[in-house]
């Protein structure tokens, strides 16, 4: 055997990647991992269903809407507890639908499992832990790396990863074994000479973690596309192309077509939002991926002696560790991207590696730039987001980053082990270390040789840091365990509890005032936390879906009903057509709310009889056809209050009344504007586009506060998203007076007809001055409709009636 082939054959048994090895280091990781969460968490292990793991909006919609599709629907696709009456796909509640359907099945079949499902997604977080230092130990053992550095990296590598952010709250998001998993199976394809069955182990994978949490289809299709895309440029042979073509096809292509036939095959609504808001938002930063978290002690020292480190939002945090940033830089600017000597090419292994190493790093690296927002956050590059088709769905472009944080410190180990035992000492230690005295004691310091030391240390120092900015990750990530409010026991503790007090049985929902609508990405009405809580377990104990919604990518027509419902009636809501009786809902009041709910929902609570008040909560009745009746006793109210007014005089072409004297009135119809084939008064409507500019007004005006008044076809796409802006100028010298950069759909007064009013009250400052209204939307292609837009005095008020019809101050109001 020659000096190379013992080389190899010592290398080989150093790292023997025998299964008997294999094995028990196995059971070694899972055992130590065990221990580890367990001396973190063995608080509430024990008793797994009593906590829950972060008192937060998303954690607890999480426990909640799993509780309810578990204890509740009858459905294992359709979830029922929110947005009433049209409920939801599970697809887009967070409950993780291929295990709430285990659950469910598990219950209706084998085990009763109701009022133990937080208590299950607890355990399940626990296991998916533990299952993830298995699956990247085996992976580095699949590189080769010996039984014992290969757990300790993984350990460390697991404990440090940025998706054990997610393990209290995006519990979708949370389970560490998904990338690593994929990594691995993308090594066995390329250490393969057929390789069909490990592309459609891969096209599985990635058709079961897609129901877990759709990110992951995202992340890893983006992923594997720049991988083939990198091993076709490298070999790039029309044999290899279509290998990996059709690869590339049963992998991704295939899952994602049968995700879409399960969808649409269960999916009621076929109006979801195309463009989310968020994605040149919610992208990674550099900071976030490559400096300490700010809990760290070393954040805080290099932002107060070296440079202030910009703070970026959770959604961008994914520290990859000092030793990977370090190794990333020496790898760009020190190596040019050549981490791999030639002489490891003696080892078949490291030939087969060698490629599926270079591939991972490209496929991460660009992902990684992408995900930073390059090129399409630069301004005046966000026309790019237009092209990116069924990629805008995927909004959290911060969640790429992670691929890069395993692809990372899986390149760190492996090229540092190997590196180290390559250095070959010519003396043991205690010959290396009785030389080096000698020549300290002889003043010979410059000649010692330290090649042992320097051999451990490049393996051994950066298993030392990760494992120590592991446990600073961990020491610094606390749970904030709470009740589980699943368990009724928990939830109504005294007998004066409303649930215990209050029966429900009479009701055919439970509405929360304030109301919340989020994740429609058409409008954003914002939860109260406390009644928030209070309606959810209240729905979840008594049975009765929620009408506040809370989930994701929300259909744009139930939306417009629901937000109609909880805005002012100025025709019958629609959604009475669509509630299956006229049973009695109850309102889930906040009392700390009230004043803002009497001002802001009076439709809601006129006719609504009080049934419970407390200092934590105050419930009524309300029978739905009440807003029928106050819909059109309004409209009459209107009616009579515009003709007992006197005098009235007429503006505007005679078309409006007032009683007061006005020095500027500017109202604008479209009416000549008759070929959209869209209108909300009369025979025409203005169509543009987001992106473009539209005027409104571009005079002076006199000095006072103005209400501008403006109905916004809400039907389209991304309807309640335009933004309006209102700029001030000296005319003397054209200096800003003052500014206003206001999204219309927070000033949302009622919907009528699928045309939704906003009315926003601004001030002129000043006489001298030219004021600039109008509305852009950024970065937003697409067309919407404008009609009927008006700006008055507030003090100011204004009437019109047509034919069915009767308007004050541009409200209209069906007869």
């Amino acid at each position: 055997m020659d000096k190379i082939d013992q080389i190899e054959h010592s290398l080989h048994n150093l790292v023997s990647p025998k299964r008997g090895h294999t094995f028990w280091g196995l059971l070694g990781v899972l055992l130590i991992a065990a221990i580890l969460i367990w001396i973190k968490h063995g608080e509430w292990i024990p008793n797994a269903n009593n906590y829950g793991l972060l008192d937060s909006p998303d954690g607890l919609k999480n426990y909640m809407t799993t509780a309810w599709h578990l204890e509740h629907d009858s459905s294992y696709v359709h979830y029922g507890g929110m947005s009433y009456p049209y409920g939801e796909h599970v697809l887009f509640t967070d409950n993780q639908p291929i295990f709430s359907a285990a659950l469910q099945w598990w219950s209706r079949h084998v085990y009763d499992l109701h009022g133990l499902s937080t208590g299950l997604i607890n355990i399940f977080q626990v296991l998916s832990l533990l299952f993830g230092a298995c699956i990247i130990f085996l992976l580095l053992r699949k590189l080769h790396l010996p039984v014992w550095y290969a757990g300790i990296a993984a350990l460390g590598i697991l404990f440090l990863s940025p998706q054990y952010n997610r393990f209290d709250g995006h519990f979708g998001l949370s389970h560490t074994w998904v990338l690593p998993f994929l990594l691995l199976l993308l090594c066995r394809y390329e250490e393969r000479q057929s390789r069909r069955y490990q592309s459609l182990l891969i096209g599985i994978l990635l058709f079961i973690v897609a129901q877990l949490h759709f990110y992951y289809f995202g992340v890893a299709a983006l992923f594997l596309g720049l991988y083939t895309a990198y091993q076709v440029m490298l070999n790039f042979r029309w044999r290899n192309i279509a290998k990996r073509i059709y690869h590339l096809i049963v992998m991704v292509i295939v899952p994602f077509a049968l995700l879409n036939i399960w969808i649409h095959w269960s999916d009621y609504y076929t109006d979801r939002p195309a463009s989310p808001y968020g994605f040149t938002t919610y992208i990674g930063y550099w900071e976030g991926v490559f400096l300490p978290y700010e809990s760290f002690p070393m954040h805080k020292w290099i932002s107060d002696n070296i440079i202030p480190i910009r703070s970026v939002g959770g959604e961008a945090q994914a520290y990859v560790g000092l030793i990977a940033f370090a190794f990333t830089l020496w790898l760009m600017f020190g190596r040019r991207f050549k981490m791999f000597e030639a002489t490891w090419n003696e080892a078949a292994y490291h030939r087969v590696h060698k490629n599926y190493l270079n591939g991972i790093f490209f496929a991460s690296f660009v992902l990684l730039i992408f995900s930073c927002g390059f090129p399409f956050a630069i301004p005046g590059m966000g026309w790019m987001v237009d092209y990116f088709g069924p990629l805008k769905q995927f909004r959290g472009l911060g969640r790429f980053t992670w691929v890069f944080y395993y692809v990372i410190n899986l390149l760190v180990f492996y090229v540092l082990w190997n590196r180290s035992v390559r250095i070959k000492p010519d003396q043991s230690w205690r010959e290396e270390f009785q030389l080096n005295w000698d020549k300290i004691k002889k003043g010979q310091l410059r000649k010692c040789r330290f090649v042992n030391t320097k051999k451990w240390a490049i393996a051994v120092l950066p298993l030392l840091v990760l494992c120590y900015e592991a446990w600073t990750f961990q020491k610094s990530k606390q749970l904030h365990l709470t009740p589980n409010l699943a368990k009724r026991e928990l939830a109504a503790p005294s007998p004066d509890h409303w649930l215990n007090k209050v029966d429900f049985t009479g009701y055919q929902a439970v509405m929360p005032l304030p109301y919340h609508h989020v994740g429609s990405e058409n409008i954003w009405l914002d939860i109260n936390y406390p009644i928030f809580k209070k309606t959810l377990y209240t729905s979840l104990h008594t049975g009765l879906p929620d009408m506040g919604v809370f989930l994701s990518r929300t259909s744009i027509g139930n939306t417009v009903k629901s937000v109609q419902w909880s805005e002012l009636p100025m025709e019958p809501p629609r959604i009475l057509q669509d509630l299956p009786n006229n049973k009695p809902i109850a309102l889930m009041i906040e009392p700390e709310k009230w004043d803002d709910v009497q001002w802001h929902y009076p439709h809601l609570i006129e006719k609504a009889k009080l049934v419970f008040e407390s200092p934590d909560i105050k419930i009524m009745s309300l029978i739905p056809d009440s807003v029928r009746a106050y819909s059109r006793q309004m409209a009459r109210s209107v009616e009579k209050e515009m003709n007992q007014t006197a005098p009235l005089k007429p503006i505007e072409r005679g078309w409006f009344t007032t009683h007061t004297d006005n020095s500027f009135f500017m109202y604008e119809s479209y009416d000549s504007m008759n070929t959209s084939g869209h209108a909300f008064q009369g025979n025409g409507s203005y169509s543009g586009n987001f992106s473009d500019t539209t005027w409104i007004w571009n005079k002076s005006m006199p000095k006072g506060d103005y209400s501008l008044t403006l109905w916004v076809q809400v039907t389209e796409d991304m309807g309640f998203t335009q933004e309006a802006k209102i700029i001030e100028r000296n005319l003397d010298d054209g200096h800003q007076v003052g500014f206003r950069h206001e999204g219309i759909r927070f000033h949302t007064v009622g919907i009528v007809d699928g045309w939704a009013l906003f009315d926003i009250i601004f001030t002129v400052y000043e006489n001298n001055s030219a004021v600039d209204i109008f509305l852009q939307k950024e970065n937003l292609k697409g067309s919407f409709y404008l009609d009927e837009v008006m700006i008055k005095p507030t003090d100011c008020t204004v009437y019109r009636q047509e034919p069915g019809w009767v308007s004050r101050n541009n409200y209209w109001f069906r007869l």
